[in-house]
């Protein structure tokens, strides 16, 4: 990660959450996984329905396992990632270089739809 000059890496593929964290359930919905230099432990990020899934399968603590707001699943204006950028700007990591997957199964790195316009 510092060698690529990244401070915050954000894990979409589930392999690769898998390697970070141990979580072996395969999620349906928007889930990631970052890892911030600063950090000891991967921050795990998805639908609460999915977080015992990660109590269970994982050695993460339960500060590192934040759900999003269910009624963000398939909402037509707002997305989950809105509640991924606030905890970003919680924790101070809002001027950092931040690496995503661009190809990983539910993200693409694209440009979101214009009905997902930002708002902050």
């Amino acid at each position: 990660m510092e060698k690529a000059g990244f401070d915050l890496i954000i894990c979409q593929d589930p392999a690769n959450m898998c390697w970070l964290t141990g979580l072996t359930v395969v999620v349906l919905c928007s889930a990631m996984r970052s890892v911030h230099l600063d950090e000891e432990l991967p921050i795990w990020f998805g639908r609460a329905q999915d977080a015992n899934s990660a109590r269970f399968t994982t050695d993460l603590p339960n500060e590192n396992i934040v759900s999003f707001s269910e009624r963000l699943v398939q909402h037509s204006k707002e997305h989950p990632y809105d509640e991924l950028a606030a905890l970003i700007r919680r924790k101070g990591w809002a001027q950092t270089r931040i690496g995503v997957e661009m190809d990983a199964h539910y993200y693409t790195g694209t440009l979101p739809c214009p009905s997902h316009r930002r708002t902050s």
